[in-house]
Order: C-alpha cells, then sequence, then structure tokens
C-alpha cells in the first residue's frame, strides 16, 4: 500500500508526517548515508516513526485535534504560533531522524525487565538492573526537539 502523508489538511487514512522523497532530502543534507533502502523499506520505517510518535506523544501534545476522525495527531487547533492547517516542521524532522533508526531497530522494543541494567551475568561477564530505573528507550534529541510543541510536566494536553 502506498504511503499516505499528512499535509495539514487531515489527510483521511495517512500514516505518515513525511513523504520518502522529503525523507531522502532530510538525511541527504545531514550525511545520513544509512537512510538506505528500497523505498518498501523507508515508507515502512516512516510509518512505524508516525507510529512511534503518536504512542509516546499522545497525550502530551498542545492543543487539540482539528478534527476528531483524523488520522493522526497532527494538525492541531488551538495553537497561537502554529496554524491549524499545518504539520509542524519539527514533527516533520522528527519523523525522518526516526525512521532513520527504525530501519535498524525497533522503536519501542519490549521490555525484558522494569529497569535499568546495572549487572549481568554472562559467563564472567555479570550485569544487574536498578530497582524502580524507567527501562524504556529514551530519544533525548526528539523530546528536545519536540519540547516546543509539548505540555509541561504535570498537566496533559487534550487529544
Amino acid at each position: 500500500m502506498a504511503l499516505i502523508v499528512e499535509d495539514g489538511s487531515g489527510v483521511a487514512g495517512a500514516d505518515s508526517y513525511l513523504s520518502v522523497a522529503d525523507a531522502d532530502g532530510h538525511h541527504a543534507d545531514r550525511g545520513n548515508a544509512s537512510w538506505t533502502g528500497d523505498v518498501a523499506a523507508k515508507e515502512a520505517a516512516l510509518r512505524k516513526a508516525t507510529d512511534y510518535l503518536g504512542q509516546a506523544y499522545r497525550l502530551r501534545w498542545l492543543g487539540v485535534r482539528v478534527d476528531a476522525g483524523q488520522a493522526l495527531d497532527w494538525p492541531r487547533a488551538g495553537l497561537d504560533a502554529i496554524g491549524s492547517d499545518v504539520v509542524p516542521g519539527e514533527v516533520r524532522r522528527v519523523t525522518a531522524e526516526l525512521a532513520l533508526v527504525a530501519l535498524g531497530a525497533d522503536l519501542n522494543p519490549p521490555l525484558a525487565r522494569g529497569g535499568r541494567v546495572k549487572r549481568e551475568k554472562v559467563g564472567p561477564i555479570e550485569c544487574e538492573f536498578e530497582d524502580g530505573a524507567p527501562g524504556r528507550t529514551r530519544y533525548p534529541a526528539i523530546d528536545g526537539m519536540l519540547a516546543p510543541l509539548l505540555a509541561r510536566t504535570g498537566r496533559l494536553a487534550r487529544v
């Protein structure tokens, strides 16, 4: 199935915030030689990146969806600096960056344990997990790029 890109109009069935051509340009501009593969693999990576954004940030986006029936979280209304017919550049750039990761790894892998590795033993090598430490994969650069579009800690944005 062909990639359906959200253009800011609430495209029915949209499954990505970015086209392959735009992702190719993004990565070429940044010298990301690992953005390789056929179009189908790149489309799948862009879908995974868009899915991840919905899973990780859905309750943190500022504003509200323009239409409750739209496929993706953007476009959004109620934001002074961003029109309700726009997918912000930050969201598009982050989609490209996460798609690059998705080409070679799971963006949201299942957790084997609930904490960070403190010590593990495999033969002479030992590993132990810290109690209560978060075990999810984090992308601090992504959080930083999206910060202007996210609700501050302590309150949730409406969806």
